[in-house]
């Protein structure tokens, strides 16, 4: 196995790693390493689509992790203390009307 096939299936490995992540930023940095790791294993081996995919894709998710880092330090508002929800009799009313259903969920109706 070569340095290259080690590159790729770390790679491969954040990958699943990521989709399992429950928390968003910790889903990043896994996307950010495995970003990282596939670039070593496009550019090594000459994959010009990998290595351009994930060129792309490295400062997509730097600048999401860093917008989740900056909401965490300057909140814009704070979360409703009690969460509404639709009754019965609402989702009976307002089955044919997707935009007032989610409405009536969001304790706006």
């Amino acid at each position: 196995m070569t340095i290259w096939d080690t590159a790729g299936y770390l790679a491969s490995s954040l990958v699943i790693t990521a989709f399992c992540m429950k928390d968003i930023r910790q889903l990043r940095l896994a996307a950010l390493v495995s970003n990282v790791a596939f670039l070593v294993y496009g550019l090594g081996l000459g994959l010009v689509p990998v290595w351009v995919l994930h060129a792309i894709l490295l400062p997509v998710n730097l600048w999401r992790l860093w917008q989740y880092s900056w909401r965490d330090h300057f909140p814009i508002g704070e979360p409703k203390k009690h969460a509404t929800r639709a009754t019965a009799k609402d989702h009976r009313r307002m089955r044919h009307r997707p935009a007032m259903r989610y409405a009536a969920f969001l304790g706006r109706s």
